[in-house]
């Protein structure tokens, strides 16, 4: 019985594998670093004003877009009183930021908290 060609089919069978796998191995990537985020930096912001009867209680989010020129843009307060709303959406346009050079989301959690005087 001749087996030659049987081990020499196996064995460029074996090698066209092999050299495949390093030829898809090339062609892996090196993982990029994961793009951060710029920094925000506020500028100025002005005092946040809430009327003397409004009632309100507990956490608020307000999310927005900081834009590429530093100003607030596609505020979106959370549920809760017209007042609170209101308040918090004039205050976060009054956000002025360091330039970061692209629109970035963002956002800022507002908590309320009552207290006598001397407490």
């Amino acid at each position: 019985m001749n087996f030659a060609p049987y081990y020499i089919r196996r064995h460029l069978g074996c090698a066209a594998l092999l050299a495949g796998a390093i030829a898809l191995s090339g062609c892996q990537t090196t993982p990029t670093s994961a793009l951060s985020k710029p920094r925000l930096r506020i500028l100025q912001s002005e005092p946040l004003k809430v009327a003397d009867n409004c009632d309100a209680s507990g956490s608020y989010f307000v999310e927005f877009t900081v834009m590429s020129d530093g100003r607030t843009d596609d505020i979106k307060a959370s549920a809760g009183p017209a007042c609170i709303q209101e308040a918090l959406t004039a205050w976060v346009s009054s956000f002025r930021y360091e330039a970061p050079g692209q629109e970035i989301p963002s956002g800022v959690e507002w908590l309320m908290v009552t207290a006598q005087k001397g407490s």
